[in-house]
């Protein structure tokens, strides 16, 4: 027996080339990867044992193929070439002399079946939650938060709050907050209202809404447009509500009818010297023939800087992520979420924030114009989800 070195490329290209030269009974001792002198590489090295014999050796080359074989489609050959008929095929060609072979292959499938039964059971078997976790779990799912953002959430916090089962509710508690204002993000009120030239707000939303109640609470919140020069332009096809001409009275704010298109280029050139003009647009069904097109007509005469597109909480929350997805055709800057007091489900609100990706401007919270309104604040939402949970 003599033992001889070859390398090359990969481990198939070394014994490839010790098979040319000495046929296909050699015996594969080992294989390793050592560095090529020349340019730093990495290159594999086997030694086999071959016969010491006189006789002459026929030379061993690859399979040919026929050349009128079909062309397998591209599912055939994944079907042909998946893990195991590979080994298998190699496994019986020669098992008396490539045994080290085999034996690498063998511990590689292995090593795979193992690999698939811990996917396998990551997905059969979720991980356990203590009873603490398990209770807050079920108390976001009433608080509105759909089932699998606050599975993820809760497995999240687990896997990352150091004391973990033995972590306290309030502890557990800090910690969602913690991940839960990484999907928070709000409107800057402050660079709005502090603008040196005049401000164009469009206000969309379904029938319902609470577009003209808000509109009417931006107007005359005192840290928003209360000192500003604020007109509104109602396009109510019924005229202005009696609420929106009683508060103009009170305010002293500037409401203007307006129900044709046509009108409203005429109008916007009236008013250039309001600081802040508010176009409360006429609820409407986001899902009525032409809706897409009807807004789009506002938006080229208004040319809004901001449009604010104002969704209720009390909605059902895969109604209002419907309603609400057709009106980011619009290109929106925001959203106003409003009736807040009358949803005990206000963790639909983060669901909302991370399908719209929009930030909020604020919250309406009550009928009452000047006080019932909220600015977005963190504190303010935490106190509304996580109320009785602490």
């Amino acid at each position: 027996m003599k033992v001889k070195y070859y390398t090359g490329n990969s481990l198939a290209e070394a014994i490839t080339k010790a098979k040319q030269e000495h046929g296909s009974d050699i015996i594969l001792l080992d294989s390793r990867e050592i560095k090529n002198t020349l340019d730093g590489s990495k290159i594999v090295q086997v030694s086999i044992s071959v016969d010491e014999d006189n006789g002459k050796v026929k030379a061993w080359n690859p399979p040919a193929v026929k050349k009128n074989q079909k062309a397998l489609k591209p599912s055939e050959v994944e079907t042909k070439e998946d893990f195991n008929s590979v080994i298998s095929n190699i496994l019986s060609r020669k098992p008396k002399t490539l045994e080290q072979e085999k034996k690498i292959l063998e511990e590689l499938a292995e090593l795979k079946e193992q690999i698939n039964k811990l996917q396998q059971s990551a997905v059969n078997d979720p991980l356990p939650l203590p009873p603490v976790y398990e209770q807050i779990l079920s108390a976001l799912q009433e608080k509105g938060f759909n089932k699998k953002m606050a599975e993820s959430l809760i497995k999240r916090v687990y896997q990352l709050t150091p004391k973990g089962p033995k972590a306290s509710k309030g502890e557990i508690i800090f910690a969602l907050k913690k991940e839960l204002r990484e999907k928070m993000r709000f409107f800057d009120i402050s660079a709005l209202k502090a603008a040196d030239r005049q401000k164009v707000i469009m206000m969309v939303g379904p029938t319902g809404a609470g577009k003209t109640t808000m509109t009417m609470k931006l107007a005359a919140h005192p840290q928003i447009f209360a000192q500003r020069e604020v007109a509104i332009i109602s396009t109510d096809p019924y005229g202005p509500s009696e609420a929106l001409k009683a508060f103009s009275r009170m305010s002293g704010v500037t409401v203007i009818e307006k129900k044709r298109h046509d009108e409203l280029g005429a109008l916007m050139r009236q008013l250039k010297d309001y600081d802040v003009v508010i176009v409360d647009v006429a609820g409407n069904s986001p899902f009525a023939p032409q809706f897409v097109k009807k807004m789009e007509e506002y938006v080229k005469i208004v040319k809004p800087h901001e449009i604010f597109v104002v969704a209720s909480l009390n909605m059902d929350l895969e109604d209002l992520l419907e309603a609400a997805s057709l009106y980011m055709l619009l290109k929106p800057t925001g959203v106003i979420l409003t009736k807040i007091d009358e949803s005990r489900r206000i963790g639909k609100f983060f669901t909302l924030m991370e399908e719209l990706e929009l930030p909020v401007v604020a919250f309406g919270d009550g009928k009452r114009i000047f006080i019932d309104i909220a600015l977005p604040e963190e504190g303010y939402i935490f106190e509304k989800v996580f109320e009785g949970l602490a």
